[in-house]
């Protein structure tokens, strides 16, 4: 239960801004990887999935969006 607190805690850190440097829950060597992908690209207030994702043990969370934050979708 601990480490679905810290997934939380990340998710809501890139909610507040995509920036964010936020190691991984799960194996604590790597800072986790954001990549948003809109349910209709020419319609990004429409909402979406967050993928969060550690490159060094691949383990990941989803976060849907429903109504969008405004650092949805923003590129890197």
């Amino acid at each position: 239960m601990k480490q679905r607190k810290k997934w939380l805690d990340a998710a809501e850190s890139f909610r507040i801004d995509i920036h964010s440097i936020v190691k991984c829950p799960n194996c604590e060597k790597e800072n986790l990887t954001v990549l948003d992908i809109a349910f209709n690209t020419n319609a990004i207030n429409m909402g979406g999935e967050r993928c969060i994702e550690c490159p060094e043990c691949r383990k990941f969370e989803i976060v849907l969006y429903r109504n969008p934050h405004e650092n949805w979708c923003i590129k890197k």
